[in-house]
């Protein structure tokens, strides 16, 4: 019944917004979903587009599989499902993950089995926009970069006004099996889209023949339905929903029994409003995540059975104006705001004493509070604006004040005495800004320099999470309410020529952190559970005083001849904590990704090769592992028979490599113990049919 009126008053709250802005009028192409991270007015500083093309070709099968290859991006894997992408060093809560422009949602698993990105299924997905570094101030609060994932809608501009688009393959390693339909209704002013999709993937096998485990199974469907009440309005409805089961996570200490989420938002946009006004745009959504994980199939069951059912929510809007105050300046101005609650605990059932040896019978009930039924609201304004300063020079400003405000309403007494029944934290207010100029020079090339203040206030896990194992050591972990926002200062140079045949570009970036969100051992606190067992203590989240990242990535591409283009990115972050003296944890090494690909009008071919050297520099206070250097090579075809059937065949790990990559999770908790391998060679064919 919660939900329902949730929903609701979203619902109500949008129709509001839309009758308030339906006097507008004139025309132009309405956009509700994208980032437009380089206009005509402003050139972005650093921007990357994932085009549709790419994630077809790719046909990656996880939302945090996709950036595998793109310059700048780790990619942090603790299951075959749900990773994340890392960019350059920052991750988590660190990188604003949007959907479809503003939705935002978040993860109801403590140890982020179910992350933002995997609430969307891959094949869904149209394209994906990043924003590196913090240079803009509309969507909320940005530390390290914005990836911003726009969804399929309908073609409105297309010649067919009843479409499909059936999609199915089958994964050699692991005998994976993939589906996905995609409709679209066209009548008058009104628009429906439709997306459904399954897939089953088993365990696979890396490149000696060790099985890893890997398998998961998910399902769902998204459906926008639009109307145009104008030439230049639209109103948009978007629900999705997602349900994934049996999901092994090898590099953490549970499985996910279930992970299910609901996503809903409206959205309202006018463009062309009047002589001034250039566009106004009008979102709100709600994001409901249910999630159960247990340690059913891991040895600790015989002693202790526990399963954990957690509960995540979100709801939120915006709403933006944009001012065109000149024929060369625009100006946007808006507001957003967000309500995150987080509930759940832990039941175990403890059968025996690991620790003495001794046997309950009747097997004893205990009740872990996970989230302590916390809460974060967020309200924020902004002001941002672009001038062309002469035809070819370009200014970008941007101005932010965030006022955040915490709840605890089910505190553990354990916690509570820990901080003497001090244990909510102070409302903040968090005040960000950048400016940027970019200069398009003689012979097509173009520099851009870019700076930026920003902030990122502390996620509940790192204010209320009360003794659970989160991190990559074996630590507890306990939260802090006294934690204070990170501040980033941080600095971009980018260099971009456009030649006839060669397109080459480089960036530069440094960042330094303050009060950099860590955690350190705390020797007063011992581990609550299981205090026989290493380690004995407990880690408390704290503020870093300074943080240093800094790095570069290149790009080049070389137009061999007219449809032959190959292509090379190097990227490499050096991240080092200055107060500790020591290597900034979890960085992905220096990074070669080479393209040699062939396109065609019915054909595309592409031999992918990525090399990531060694990592040496890591963080021996989280016990973090070393990593070598390894090689891997991917080829992937598509091929169009006809006008409405294409056919995918990939081959990857071509050479059959046993390699891990430095940001997955090694086993825990397993019957084994093992590093987390990547898949060995796998031969993968897909058919689309377009009718």
């Amino acid at each position: 019944m919660k939900r329902k009126i949730i929903v609701l008053a979203i619902l109500t709250l949008a129709a509001l917004l839309a009758m308030i802005t339906s006097g507008l009028a004139q025309t132009d192409t309405i956009r509700l979903e994208e980032i437009v991270v380089k206009s005509e007015l402003t050139p972005a500083c650093s921007n990357t587009n994932i085009t549709g093309r790419i994630l077809r070709v790719e046909n990656a099968h996880d939302g945090g599989a996709m950036f595998v290859n793109q310059i700048g991006f780790g990619v942090e894997k603790r299951g075959n499902y749900g990773m994340e992408p890392v960019l350059r060093g920052f991750k988590y809560g660190q990188l604003n993950v949007l959907i479809d422009g503003g939705v935002q949602t978040t993860n109801a698993c403590p140890n982020r089995m179910d992350p933002a990105i995997s609430q969307v299924a891959m094949e869904e997905i149209e394209k994906i926009e990043v924003i590196k570094g913090p240079y803009t101030v509309r969507y909320g609060q940005n530390l390290g970069g914005i990836i911003n994932i726009v969804n399929r809608k309908p073609d409105r501009y297309g010649d067919k006004k009843v479409r499909a688009i059936a999609d199915a393959g089958f994964q050699s390693n692991g005998n994976n099996f993939y589906s996905n339909v995609f409709v679209q209704a066209i009548q008058g002013k009104f628009d429906l889209g439709i997306n459904g999709g399954y897939k089953h993937f088993g365990n696979y096998k890396n490149g000696e023949g060790q099985e890893i485990a890997s398998s998961f199974q998910r399902s769902g469907y998204a459906v926008k339905l639009g109307y145009n009440p104008g030439e230049n309005q639209r109103l948009q409805l978007s629900w999705r929903q997602s349900k994934a089961e049996n999901i092994l996570y090898a590099g953490l200490p549970m499985d996910a029994d279930l992970d299910k989420s609901d996503i809903i938002a409206l959205d309202y946009a006018s463009v062309k409003a009047g002589k001034t006004i250039h566009a106004v745009k009008a979102k709100v959504y709600g994001s409901f995540v249910d999630h159960v994980m247990s340690n059913t199939l891991r040895p600790a069951y015989m002693a202790t059975h526990s399963v954990s059912p957690v509960k995540a929510m979100v709801m939120g809007g915006r709403a933006e104006v944009s001012l065109q105050t000149g024929t060369t300046n625009m100006l946007f101005v808006g507001a957003d705001f967000r309500h995150l609650a987080k509930e759940g605990n832990r039941y175990r059932t403890v059968i025996k004493n690991t620790c003495t040896g001794q046997i309950f019978d009747p097997p004893k009930p205990f009740t872990d509070k996970t989230w302590q039924d916390s809460k974060q609201m967020m309200a924020g304004i902004f002001i941002e604006n672009k001038r062309q300063l002469t035809p070819s020079l370009f200014w970008n400003l941007g101005l932010r004040t965030d006022i955040l405000h915490y709840a605890i309403d089910d505190p553990a007494e354990s916690f509570s005495e820990v901080y003497r029944n001090d244990i909510l934290p102070p409302d903040r207010l968090d005040v960000s800004a950048t400016s940027s100029l970019s200069l398009n020079l003689p012979q097509n090339l173009s520099l851009s320099v870019a700076i930026a203040r920003s902030n990122r206030a502390p996620e509940l896990s790192e204010l209320f999470i009360n003794h659970f194992n989160i991190g990559m050591d074996a630590y507890e972990y306990l939260g802090n309410p006294k934690l204070k926002s990170e501040t980033n200062h941080q600095a971009d140079l980018r260099i971009e020529k456009q030649g006839e045949k060669t397109h080459l570009s480089g960036d530069v970036f440094v960042a330094l952190i303050h009060n950099y969100i860590s955690a350190v051992v705390d020797t007063t606190l011992p581990r609550m559970y299981l205090p026989c067992q290493e380690p004995k203590f407990t880690k408390v989240f704290t503020n870093v005083d300074r943080v240093l990242m800094t790095g570069f990535e290149l790009g080049a591409d070389f137009m061999l001849a007219r449809p032959l283009i190959f292509s090379l990115g190097l990227s490499y972050t050096y991240g080092q904590n200055l107060s500790w003296d020591e290597p900034l944890a979890e960085i992905a090494p220096f990074t070669l990704v080479s393209a040699l690909s062939y396109q065609h009008e019915r054909f595309d071919l592409r031999l992918n090769t990525r090399f990531a050297a060694a990592q040496n520099r890591v963080a021996t206070s989280f016990d973090e592992s070393t990593t070598p250097a390894f090689t891997v090579v991917d080829f992937y075809s598509s091929y169009r028979v006809f006008k409405t059937f294409e056919v995918n065949f990939t081959v990857k790990n071509l050479t059959n490599a046993t390699y891990v990559e430095h940001l997955s999770r090694a086993y825990r908790g397993m019957s084994i113990e093992s590093l987390f391998y990547e898949p060995g060679i796998s031969f993968n064919i897909g058919l689309r049919y377009i009718f």
